[in-house]
């Protein structure tokens, strides 16, 4: 991991919560370097321009207080906000920036009147927040509000603190405060899992399907049941994010279809699943099956199971999948969602929103391919039509996904930080070209991206090409290729060559080299073409607009 630097700033003291949210990241083993701006650096910092903020490279973590939604000061609190925005836009280069959402202090001595004053202008506050944060990829909200909602202003705060060093968070609201922030980090330094796995029986629903029988199970609005039902709830939230929800039980196939298809208490049907794994087998070999449909890695699967045994036996066979420890009872499951970290992330894409949608027409694809009388004629058939251009900004955060989530069709593999891709996206001497598919089933979205450097104008070097394991085996692959080449041969280029990094996950990434018409040196690292050779490359399906 590459040592990253942050910088907290706020309005009032944050000394203590500064080592505390080092001291957190330290046993999480997240590579943070944590830094004090100083009190009431939030503004000073920012505008002052020899402060030591603006002279370093830093991240920028603001942690405001309730005290800047009170006094006679406090209605211009929005336009002040509206030019930290505008200043933080114009710094140069862009630095990762972390903004916690503003909330107020509720106690008041006409707590029934006086409150909502301070509530109306946390929610304006706020709204230029997560707009700003809309336009602006390198620009994050923590969600501080909900957090002191959970926790209560009283655990939070303590006056003796704040009347001896003006420190608003008391020491125990300190650590609370830092556990949710370097969660945050966390959520901005790790791949975040993409599959979760779940058991049925005592799982999703309350109850075994082969004994208790379908009207028996407990997944109803009140009672036992209430506790599956809410827990369904956050499974759809987890799916509409962009994870992908797959089933693994030991049960009769077509007993279990039925529940999830016709039981009127459950929220789940077989379509909200991206795969189903039902038989008699251990629950190793189903996942294993379910990673082999998705071709995804076994390191991007959570699974859940209430039997000890089950998660013992999937731990021990697939050391890479990560299995969440089962409540002691149904009324924990929520929580244990809230609780899990490895779904993690501070901002969602349209991509991830349509990830499941994705999966089911991918199916219907499969079923087209099954029907086809050859290759060609399936190819034919989807109507792929693709547009590849130069990244605009506002690409950056699917980019930065597919970069740190793609393995099989990865040529290089390398991990490029926020600010390595976005110098990248800003360069002269360099093209991100991003791939966007679709076909008659759907639109796949941003699937694909090649980081091509033009130092030499004569040889254009592309330092890595990926593209998402949905759109493998269409043809895509050949026709970004071949668009490349004329792209090259248009600029003046008279050669195309592709670095390539052997690991151990990217061998379809090597077999697609093998047959990509490319030309490798001695050492297999690198593949070239010459670019009036460009009918030499394999034919492809694909219409391409730009």
């Amino acid at each position: 991991m590459i040592s990253r630097d942050l910088t907290v700033l706020g309005d009032t003291t944050l000394g203590g919560f500064a080592r505390e949210l080092q001291a957190q990241c330290t046993r999480a083993a997240l590579p943070w370097a944590i830094t004090d701006g100083g009190f009431d650096s939030w503004e000073r910092e920012i505008f002052e321009p020899s402060s030591a903020t603006r002279r370093s490279s830093a991240s920028l973590a603001f942690v405001l207080s309730p005290r800047l939604l009170e006094g006679p000061a406090c209605a211009q609190l929005p336009a002040r906000v509206q030019a930290l925005l505008g200043a933080l836009e114009a710094l140069e280069p862009k630095r990762t920036v972390l903004f916690g959402t503003v909330f107020p202090d509720p106690r008041r001595v006409l707590p029934l009147t006086a409150a909502p004053g301070a509530a109306r202008l946390a929610r304006s506050v706020n709204a230029l927040l997560d707009d700003f944060c809309a336009r602006n990829s390198w620009f994050y909200l923590v969600d501080q509000a909900s957090f002191a909602l959970e926790a209560g202003i009283g655990s939070l705060n303590d006056a003796r603190f704040e009347a001896l060093g003006s420190l608003y968070f008391s020491p125990t609201g300190t650590r609370k405060l830092a556990a949710v922030w370097a969660r945050a980090l966390g959520a901005i330094t790790h791949t975040p899992a993409k599959v979760l796995v779940l058991d049925l029986d005592n799982t999703l629903w309350g109850g075994i399907l082969g004994e208790d029988g379908a009207e028996n199970l407990k997944m109803g609005g009140s009672g036992a049941g209430f506790f599956y039902r809410r827990f369904q709830h956050g499974l759809l939230e987890l799916k509409n994010s962009g994870v992908l929800l797959a089933a693994c039980s030991k049960n009769n196939p077509a007993d279990a279809q039925a529940v999830l298809r016709e039981h009127p208490d459950c929220l789940l049907r077989p379509q909200d699943f991206a795969a189903l794994e039902i038989s008699w087998e251990p629950k190793s070999a189903g996942i294993r099956r379910i990673a082999e449909k998705l071709r995804l890695g076994l390191d991007s699967f959570v699974f859940v199971d209430d039997s000890a045994f089950e998660r013992a036996e999937v731990s021990t066979a697939l050391p890479q999948v990560r299995v969440l420890e089962f409540p002691d009872g149904p009324e924990g499951l929520p929580a244990m969602l809230t609780q899990c970290t490895f779904f993690d992330r501070l901002r969602i894409t349209a991509e991830d929103q349509a990830r499941s949608q994705s999966y089911a027409e991918e199916a219907q694809r499969e079923q087209l391919r099954s029907s086809a009388a050859t290759p060609a004629d399936f190819y034919r058939s989807l109507q792929l039509s693709a547009r590849i251009y130069r990244a605009p900004p506002e690409d950056f955060e699917r980019l930065h996904q597919l970069i740190h989530k793609t393995n099989q069709f990865n040529l290089t593999g390398q991990r490029l930080s926020q600010d390595d891709l976005r110098a990248l996206l800003a360069s002269a001497k360099a093209e991100v070209f991003a791939l966007r598919v679709s076909d008659r089933f759907g639109d796949s979205g941003l699937t694909g991206l090649a980081l091509v450097d033009q130092a030499d104008g004569r040889h254009w070097r592309v330092s890595n090409f990926l593209l998402s394991c949905r759109i493998i085996g269409r043809t895509v692959e050949n026709a970004f290729v071949t668009w490349l080449a004329a792209r090259a041969q248009a600029a003046g280029a008279e050669s195309l060559t592709f670095d390539f990094a052997v690991s151990p996950r990217n061998q379809v990434a090597a077999e697609f080299l093998e047959r990509s018409g490319l030309t490798p040196n001695a050492d297999r690292s690198r593949w070239s073409l010459a670019t009036d050779r460009s009918a030499d490359l394999p034919p492809h399906y694909v219409t391409i607009s730009n």
